[in-house]
Formats: structure tokens, C-alpha cells, sequence
């Protein structure tokens, strides 16, 4: 009986893991079609490094944990690299994907992007609301590939 039991848990767990392969799959093509074009757009503005431009492409709960002090120590770290060109890399996070089965939809990005700067690595994650994709999080470090 408790191989019984155990076969049907291992077909359960298999089949739950194929499912969620595919629905992360679906969600990659979706947004490869809305979300990664609106990433290009939301780093070509935000890029002047200006507060209020970057302010506006902030989702709300975002705004609301960064104080004025946070916000322009980032920026200013965030100048050195000047103006976004174009995406090198971008890669779609499944796993990001899967956990927002569990709460609200959160898109996440990493890659490599070119800057005035050179390559720079770039970690963003998006929230779609009224048709818009609004900035969650975001990241970029300089890039370690040559």
C-alpha cells in the first residue's frame, strides 16, 4: 500500500511539474509580445536618470518603500552608465512566473543591456495594471562579460 501511495504522489508531483512547464512557457511567448518591448521603451526613458521620469514608470507599492534619500542614491549610482542604447540578452524568469500563481502577477527580466557605459546587467521585474507594465524592482551592475 505505501508504494501505491508513493507511485501516485511521484505521477502527481511529474505531472503538476509538466503543467507548470507549459503554463510558464505560454506566459514567456505572451509576454515576449507585450512586456519585453515595453522594458526597451521603459529603459530608454528612464535612462535621462531624471527623478521624476523614473518615478512615473514606478509601480505605486514600489513608491511607497523607497524614500527621496534611497531614490537618489540609486540614480546617482545609475548615472555613471548613461543612456540606454538596446536589449543584448533578455531572459524570462519561470520561476518568477510560477510563484505569481500564488499572488499577484509579478514579470521578471534579467539580462544584459547596452549602455553609453558598455554592457550592463539588468534585473527588472514588471506589474501589469490597466494595460501598462509599471517598474516593481529593478537592478543593473556592470557587466562581467567581456
Amino acid at each position: 500500500m505505501q508504494v501505491q501511495t508513493l507511485r501516485i504522489i511521484v505521477a502527481a508531483f511529474l505531472t503538476f511539474a509538466i503543467m507548470l512547464f507549459f503554463y510558464t512557457g505560454r506566459e514567456r511567448d505572451h509576454y515576449s509580445r507585450s512586456a519585453e518591448p515595453a522594458i526597451t521603451q521603459i529603459l530608454k526613458e528612464i535612462s535621462s536618470w531624471d527623478r521624476s521620469v523614473v518615478l512615473l514608470h514606478l509601480a505605486p507599492e514600489t513608491k511607497q518603500v523607497i524614500n527621496d534619500e534611497q531614490l537618489e542614491n540609486i540614480l546617482t549610482q545609475y548615472r555613471q552608465f548613461g543612456r540606454f542604447k538596446t536589449i543584448q540578452e533578455l531572459n524570462f524568469s519561470r520561476m518568477a512566473s510560477a510563484f505569481s500563481l500564488l499572488g499577484e502577477k509579478h514579470i521578471n527580466y534579467s539580462g544584459t543591456a547596452d549602455f553609453d557605459a558598455g554592457l550592463i546587467s539588468l534585473n527588472i521585474t514588471l506589474v501589469e495594471r490597466g494595460g501598462f507594465f509599471l517598474v516593481y524592482n529593478f537592478a543593473l551592475s556592470k557587466s562581467k562579460t567581456v
